[in-house]
């Protein structure tokens, strides 16, 4: 076969509500800190989180495309006119992952509003944590930790959100009775990358033949050949879901003004490192979405001002 080019595919739209779950595994760390695991288990342990995205779409020609801004919130935990993330769905090129993907802990919140709440450790502090593996020596550098998470690093490059950074107080006790993390302050490193599943196709299975995985990776998606393979059987690939695939994790720090455990050895908060690989499906689309008009959201959280794109396939239209 010949080399593959670029991807015919525009910006993937995923507005409309998700159910995102974290699958976490148990991992040690930092290598000062071995006095005992504040992370108990029993794990593997998983999160699920109802997330709302809304996606900014733009119209011009007769055509409305989706754009890569999008807001993401849990709003099983948070407020979202005021705590929804900022991210940007692009490429995951060599060149950006390797900007990006160096773990540098930050805050999220503009003012750095975070050092009101109790226990909060700034991402300077954090930084220098280094998980140890089963043998207890170091994992350096602790990016390694998404290492097993491979994405192509030549053209056709995967759609997605890649490493954003942000930092959290974990009172899913709220939600869930005392998981693991309950009360730490957890600094995550999460990726997402977006396909369209083939399970989800109404062709599904028959139509199995026209699943590829994405280059160097185990991520399967459908076919990116303009359509040809699902044609055969009277399927347009828009009429197959775009899923979620992808991971997090890092630092999750227990300060005793909030989880009630004592300092270390060292009379530094107790820490120990989490590792998630993350699902996420769609369950509704963006007219289940609450509206936020504010200056600093602009038009995006307002649906109506969003219309569903024509197409994110160049040339097939959904």
């Amino acid at each position: 076969g010949g080399a593959r080019g670029q991807s015919n595919r525009t910006v993937p739209y995923i507005g409309g509500v998700w159910e995102l779950s974290y699958t976490y595994n148990e991992l040690l760390g930092p290598v000062d800190n071995q006095m005992k695991n504040p992370c108990q288990g029993p794990f593997p342990y998983t999160y699920t989180w109802q997330v709302y995205i809304w996606q900014e779409t733009e119209t011009g020609n007769g055509t409305t495309v989706p754009t890569g801004n999008i807001r993401v919130c849990r709003y099983n935990l948070e407020d979202c006119s005021a705590k929804a993330k900022s991210w940007t769905i692009t490429r995951g090129t060599k060149k950006h992952i390797l900007e990006e993907c160096i773990f540098k802990p930050k805050d999220e919140h503009p003012g750095n509003e975070l050092k009101q709440f109790p226990g909060y450790m700034p991402g300077g502090y954090v930084k220098q944590l280094v998980p140890t593996d089963k043998d207890n020596k170091a994992i350096v550098p602790a990016s390694k930790l998404w290492a097993n998470f491979h994405i192509p690093t030549e053209i056709p490059y995967a759609w997605g959100v890649f490493c954003e950074q942000f930092a959290w107080n974990d009172v899913s006790s709220d939600t869930k009775p005392s998981p693991p993390y309950d009360g730490s302050w957890r600094y995550d490193n999460e990726t997402w990358v977006i396909v369209r599943d083939i399970s989800t196709c109404p062709c599904f299975p028959a139509c199995s033949v026209c699943e590829e995985r994405l280059p160097g990776t185990k991520i399967k998606q459908v076919k990116e050949d303009n359509g040809e393979c699902l044609a055969a059987f009277g399927v347009t690939p828009a009429q197959c879901e775009n899923i979620i695939v992808g991971v997090s994790g890092g630092p999750a720090v227990f300060p005793p003004e909030t989880t009630g455990l004592e300092l270390d050895d060292f009379g530094d908060p107790q820490v120990c490192f989490s590792y998630s690989t993350l699902k996420g499906k769609k369950l509704k689309g963006p007219d289940s979405l609450p509206v936020i008009r504010s200056a600093a959201w602009g038009d995006i959280g307002v649906p109506e001002l969003n219309p569903l794109p024509d197409s994110d396939i160049i040339g097939v239209p959904f």
